[in-house]
């Protein structure tokens, strides 16, 4: 062997030396379940990692059902969740990375020798469309509400399933049984079965249903058989199709269908009873029609309303709820503020007194220059609270809701956290947590405290959601379990 190979070899063999001297290797813990543990699916994972000659920390900590399946993402070095498995015997690896380069791992063998029942389903949309492109995404994601799980969820193992273009708005039937996709660049309503085991959906014959116009919500009467979808270019023509669901699950329009209304109807509600449709408009009207008992739309006496306020900026409203059937409220982000009606025995909704209610910041030279834009609105199980989710300030503002009048009373906004975009936020079935989309690309997922109206993040929040591209996640639905 020459001198120089022997150098070089030198060299080499003290690099490896120094290399695994400064190396970093992440130390994972993993709490729940325990090693060859029998237990439910989706079987609960809480781990925690750490890196001691790692300064900068972890980076990420993440769930391997199988050899290359990765299950489950967080940041950090905290991880609290579920994931959905089959039964069988799972060889699981839960892995975690710092900062340094460094990789640790623990093996945990599970059994799942059940299934838990739902406590209902989270549906999100996720598209990345770009005209012309050629991997475009647009699909749906299913998630099982694990039951006993402080509001944590679950992907479904259906994986994502395929919608039109842009699937803009989603809402579900009040069994549960049905889910509708509003596709704006396509312009249809996608229909779907929902399993209600599992969660999977599946489309019905015929879909999608093409409306021939950009979709921007969808809503279902109570009794499921009629669907009502908002048409929305920002321009003459604009309506409502109101479609009647057959007895196999697809869609025909209803006698009259597409009906006429003002000019941008972004958001749409049902009353409870059936009785009534409410939309509202970008062009800043608040609509109202008497529904036929076959779909037939006739608008209420005064309709259409206009919005106060706006200003410059313009009303804008992005959202509309009613909860009980006796007051509806709408997001009116433009305005940065919550309009509050009285829904009258004839179902003419009457402005509440100091409605709208609004930030400070207003509109300055088409400018808005408050940080409450309020773009989607829920409340809590009890009907005492009032949530606002603000897409500037990535907050959540808290409102308390005066029972006899209905009048509202700002409380706090949420210090700054992850959420914002364009919403929606929604509770679970039983109102007592709240989800909201957070601007990483997770769901946030709250507590509702029904006596102060706080809110508390679920131990497993946020929820990632899975890799999807540049996908947006635009909008999600919450079905009751069946």
């Amino acid at each position: 062997m020459n001198q120089r190979v022997r150098i070089f070899l030198g060299l080499c063999a003290a690099v490896l030396l120094c290399a695994a001297a400064f190396a970093t290797t992440p130390v994972v813990t993993v709490t729940s379940p325990a090693n060859h543990a029998t237990v439910s699916a989706p079987a609960h994972f809480v781990a925690t990692a750490s890196s001691p000659s790692c300064s900068k920390g972890i980076s990420a900590i993440r769930i391997y059902s199988a050899p290359g399946v990765s299950a489950y993402t967080v940041s950090g070095g905290s991880l609290n969740g579920y994931i959905s498995l089959a039964n069988g015997t799972y060889n699981t690896v839960v892995q975690a990375w710092d900062n340094c380069g460094g990789v640790g791992k623990a093996d945990v063998t599970i059994t799942v020798n059940a299934q838990s029942a739902p406590a209902g389903f989270l549906y999100v949309t996720n598209s990345n469309w770009i005209p012309g492109g050629a991997n475009n995404i647009n699909n749906v994601t299913g998630y099982t509400i694990v039951a006993g799980g402080n509001g944590a969820l679950a992907q479904t193992l259906q994986g994502e399933v395929n919608t039109n273009i842009f699937p803009m708005s989603v809402a579900t039937d009040k069994g549960g049984y049905r889910l509708y996709v509003g596709d704006w660049e396509s312009g249809d309503v996608y229909a779907y079965y929902i399993y209600g085991n599992n969660g999977y959906i599946y489309p019905v014959p015929g879909a999608p249903f093409a409306m021939n116009r950009s979709v921007t919500d969808v809503a279902v009467a109570p009794s499921g058989h009629l669907v009502f979808a908002a048409l929305n270019e920002g321009a003459s023509g604009d309506g409502v199709a109101v479609l009647e669901v057959e007895s196999n699950g697809s869609l025909v329009p209803a006698t009259g269908s597409p009906f006429a209304t003002e000019i941008g109807p972004r958001a749409l509600i049902v009353d409870p009873s059936g009785k009534y449709l409410y939309v509202a408009d970008d062009s800043g009207y608040l609509e109202a029609f008497e529904i036929s008992s076959s779909g037939y739309l006739t608008p209420l006496a005064g309709s259409p309303y206009t919005m106060t306020g706006g200003g410059e900026c313009g009303v804008l409203p992005n959202d509309i709820i009613d909860p009980v059937g006796t007051r509806l409220y709408t997001a009116d982000r433009g305005d940065n503020s919550v309009s509050g009606y009285d829904i009258g025995s004839a179902g003419v909704p009457t402005q509440i007194a100091g409605s709208p209610w609004s930030a400070e910041g207003g509109c300055v030279g088409g400018i808005n220059q408050s940080n409450f834009n309020p773009e989607s609105l829920t409340i809590d199980g009890t009907g005492k609270f009032l949530y606002g989710l603000n897409g500037e300030a990535l907050t959540i503002s808290i409102f308390s809701i005066n029972q006899s009048t209905g009048a509202l009373t700002w409380i706090k906004d949420t210090p700054n956290t992850s959420v914002g975009a364009t919403g929606p936020i929604r509770t679970d079935p039983t109102g007592n947590y709240l989800y909201a989309f957070g601007w990483y690309g997770g769901i946030d997922v709250y507590k509702i405290n029904h006596t102060t109206g706080d809110l508390t993040a679920s131990p497993s929040s946020p929820i990632p959601l899975p890799p999807n591209g540049n996908a947006y996640a635009a909008s999600f639905a919450v079905a009751p379990a069946q």
